[in-house]
């Protein structure tokens, strides 16, 4: 579809949107003809081309390589729009579960901050008693941990209370490129909890041991809970027996 064809011949904006968003979604259509549609976007320019566009996010084709490239080629092309683009950014993730390639766009359009905001806001939003709400959360959690952030901190802390196993796993994990002083009480928390699953235990002994986590506080309540193959040193750092 060529250039000219969106304002020639009294044609509809929205229904050639429309129709370049079929073609985008569509799995089975070549390569070349997705990559065509994009750029047909790109070259129209409105709120509504690039909402039809950052809809390429959510769709996964045969062949990671060729997936992967179209995403980064739709990526690159959100830069064309400049701060107008900030907004549908903003509504996409706080959305849809594809968030990735979205956030990095926000991220170099509008800064850290903006970005930080709306992943929180999200969060929010999210409502993981549905399965839908479970994995948007996830993607966004597994996201924000990309953040250094006193407010990523706070939340990732809370998000330890997840009924979720494995939102508190990327919780946790998030939580490990924060100072020690801030995150010891937390990981001997998840450490010494008798509800809490062996994987997320397994993730907290394994970080203590690497992050040198101060664990002296919680000696006493911490000894009779650790695996075989964990001690706690004279310091109070966990270390492998």
């Amino acid at each position: 579809m060529g250039f000219f064809d969106f304002f020639t011949g009294g044609n509809d904006p929205q229904k050639q949107i429309d129709k370049l968003k079929r073609i985008l979604m569509d799995q089975y259509r070549q390569r070349e003809q997705r990559l065509e549609a994009i750029d047909d976007l790109v070259r129209m320019g409105t709120p509504a081309a690039l909402a039809a566009l950052l809809e390429r996010f959510t769709l996964r084709v045969s062949g990671p390589t060729v997936d992967e490239q179209e995403k980064q080629y739709t990526y690159e092309k959100i830069a064309l729009w400049g701060p107008s683009a900030v907004e549908p950014l903003q509504q996409f993730i706080f959305a849809k579960d594809a968030v990735y390639f979205p956030l990095r766009a926000l991220r170099d359009l509008a800064g850290d901050d903006v970005a930080v905001d709306t992943l929180l806001k999200a969060i929010a939003d999210c409502d993981p008693g549905y399965h839908q709400g479970l994995d948007r959360l996830r993607e966004v959690v597994s996201n924000l941990r990309d953040f250094r952030h006193d407010r990523v901190r706070d939340a990732l802390i809370g998000l330890l209370q997840s009924r979720s196993n494995e939102i508190r796993f990327y919780a946790l994990d998030g939580l490990a490129g924060y100072p020690p002083d801030q995150i010891a009480e937390h990981f001997a928390g998840r450490m010494i909890d008798q509800a809490e699953s062996q994987r997320v235990k397994a993730l907290a002994y394994e970080l203590a041991l690497e992050h040198r986590l101060p664990l002296e506080p919680w000696v006493e309540a911490l000894a009779p809970v650790l695996p075989p193959n964990y001690a706690l040193d004279a310091d109070g750092h966990l270390a492998r027996s």
